[in-house]
């Protein structure tokens, strides 16, 4: 299995969110359990526009560079 570094990093991710989401709510880890792959798409999503702000940011802050240069 070449991806074999992907998956065990995907689980290890998925068991991080459930035990620590079980940590910091009031859930047990079994409501975790079932709660946990809302909670992976919900970081997800999170991480996902965190990281095009980013980049918009960064590529804005670049032209704003390039004109005055």
């Amino acid at each position: 299995m070449k991806n074999r570094g992907v998956l065990i990093g995907a689980v290890v991710a998925v068991l991080a969110i459930w035990l620590v989401g079980a940590a910091v709510t009031k859930y047990s880890l079994e409501q975790m359990a079932l709660f946990a792959p809302l909670a992976v798409c919900v970081l997800g999503a999170t991480a996902a526009v965190v990281m095009l702000w980013v980049k918009v940011i960064l590529q804005l802050r670049r032209e704003r560079h390039e004109r005055r240069a």
